[in-house]
């Protein structure tokens, strides 16, 4: 899933799509147009109002949603110089933040598979860290990655991995060095997840 695609979490659909695709997975997203940019919060996403995501939810078993964060708020600012600023994605470094993002934040209510995130992430990413579960994104029980029988898990791309430059700096994402082994690493998730759900073998 990617439930904030488009120009909200930039390269997110994208790389759920492509990994979807090539692991043989059910695929759903909402694709924001580049003039419209909501971030409605995933806990709010309700199937009860959406016959696409209802769908979507009863036919699976397990999640992956993708989500990205980081260089993604309008801003409006004065320059002394040049009058007022608008900057789509907002300035490229925030409050203490002197480089690019390099946490990987995860969650979700299925833990053989967070674990199994934690993991393929913390091996693949050496230049970025898994954040720890002080963290908590992706666990509220009406996240639609938490509905399907099995629940999910979640994944918060900083802009780096995303094919938008280390500071989100591309407007229009890329498939970079980076994106190609994020998805690879998201084809392996399912993978995983396609054995957490398939039955036991009777003796």
């Amino acid at each position: 899933m990617a439930l904030h695609g488009g120009s909200q979490d930039r390269g997110t659909d994208q790389i759920a799509s492509r990994a979807a695709e090539l692991s043989g997975a059910s695929y759903y997203a909402i694709v924001q147009p580049n003039r419209l940019r909501v971030h409605l919060t995933s806990r709010l996403h309700d199937p009860d109002h959406s016959d696409y995501l209802r769908t979507f939810l009863q036919h699976i078993e397990i999640a992956v949603s993708v989500h990205g964060y980081g260089r993604e708020g309008f801003s409006l600012r004065v320059d002394p110089l040049r009058g007022p600023l608008i900057d789509a994605y907002g300035p490229a470094l925030r409050g203490a933040q002197t480089g690019p993002l390099r946490g990987i934040i995860l969650g979700g209510q299925n833990p053989e598979l967070l674990a199994a995130a934690r993991q393929l992430f913390h091996d693949r990413f050496p230049g970025y860290h898994v954040a720890d579960e002080g963290v908590r994104l992706g666990f509220h029980r009406d996240n639609p990655v938490n509905l399907p029988s099995a629940h999910g898990v979640q994944i918060e791309l900083p802009p780096g991995l995303r094919g938008i430059g280390e500071f989100g700096e591309h407007l229009v994402p890329r498939e970079d060095d980076a994106v190609p082994e994020v998805i690879g690493v998201l084809v392996e998730l399912a993978e995983r997840a396609g054995e957490l759900i398939a039955p036991t073998p009777t003796p």
